[in-house]
């Protein structure tokens, strides 16, 4: 269905419906107590509503079908203007890793006795699924006899606030896990988050993560991980990570409120069911499949940390929520291909 037949139907729909209501409530707030409800008025205000509203949704339609068509011209392809949408996305971050190394340098001069390991830069960045805009995160390994992990973030953060002096450094904040630092580079202010650990075991390089209190009756904790595990179990190969990429644009585009940890996982889970091809389009379409079938009900659990449950950070609803979502794209999709415009809208904005 084209875009002016559906505004069309859409339209009188709307309009039939809402002329008829404001018709009803006049009609039943008539002065005249002696006035009999008129059907064929009712009808008529109906008519009436659904004409302007019909003919307006296809000018509109019309207007959006040309535009998409003039979008698709450009690109020629529903999959030239994905590949050209990663390019849109695409973030060139040798500034912003020459500066992690800077402050990777600062911290082992700082703490080199304290760490059991080297500071390691890690992230989508580094899992190569970054998109414009991602930060860069740093993770800190104190040793296992050095004190507790709120003393290692309280140690690390009143480093930063008080002694790390980068002329570039144009904020610093505490947040959940790490401590972010906002760093001008060229016009914009880039994000480098720092994350304090503690080694649990020596060898296996499990570490303590600090979780800081968010609300004002929480009281910080903290969690186990293992940053190597984590790479290994969700290491993909160029053609996993373009679609991983992707994934994250729709859920920017559409707002999609799903951790990136989460979409990463559900994107695993449907290349270990589906094994990826070279067509984008086809790819990208079968992990959206996945995602609508298996979101509501599916199980993952961390690989670094049997009690954290990755599924679990979305209530029920909120699944359904974009499991209705993936499916009306797919249908949206099926019937014409110009409509993964209204998913990927970022190329159209700059036409």
């Amino acid at each position: 269905m084209n875009k002016g037949k559906k505004y069309a139907q859409n339209g009188a729909l709307i309009f039939g419906l809402g002329n008829a209501i404001i018709n009803t409530f006049k009609q039943l707030n008539s002065n005249d107590p002696n006035s009999e409800f008129d059907w064929s008025q009712l009808c008529v205000a109906a008519g009436k509503g659904a004409l302007v509203g019909g003919t307006g949704g296809l000018i509109l339609g019309a207007i959006r079908d040309n535009k998409m068509n003039k979008v698709l011209l450009e690109f020629n392809s529903v999959p030239n203007y994905l590949h050209k949408t990663l390019n849109h996305y695409k973030d060139d971050n040798t500034l912003l890793l020459n500066k992690a190394e800077q402050l990777k340098s600062n911290f082992q001069s700082k703490f080199k006795s304290e760490l059991a390991l080297k500071p390691k830069i890690t992230g989508s960045v580094i899992k190569g699924t970054s998109i414009y805009g991602s930060d860069v995160d740093i993770q800190l390994c104190f040793k296992k006899d050095y004190g507790s992990i709120a003393s290692v973030y309280d140690t690390i953060s009143d480093y930063i606030f008080d002694e790390l002096k980068i002329k570039e450094i144009k904020e610093i904040r505490e947040q959940k896990h790490s401590i972010g630092i906002g760093i001008q580079l060229e016009n914009e202010v880039k994000r480098i988050d720092i994350i304090p650990t503690r080694l649990i075991e020596n060898g296996k390089n499990d570490v303590q993560l600090f979780v800081n209190k968010i609300g004002f009756f929480e009281k910080p904790t903290y969690k186990k991980t293992n940053h190597e595990k984590q790479m290994l179990s969700l290491k993909l190969n160029y053609r996993e990570q373009r679609i991983v990429r992707l994934l994250k644009i729709w859920k920017v585009e559409n707002n999609l409120k799903i951790k990136s940890i989460f979409l990463e996982w559900l994107a695993k889970r449907s290349f270990d069911s589906k094994p990826i091809t070279n067509k984008i389009e086809k790819d990208l379409t079968n992990v959206i499949y996945f995602i609508a079938r298996n979101v509501e009900f599916i199980r993952i659990v961390d690989t670094a940390n049997s009690n954290n449950v990755i599924s679990n950070t979305l209530t029920f609803e909120e699944k359904s929520n974009i499991s209705r979502f993936c499916f009306n794209m797919l249908d949206d999709w099926r019937v014409d291909k110009r409509n993964i415009i209204d998913y990927f809208p970022s190329l159209e904005s700059t036409m």
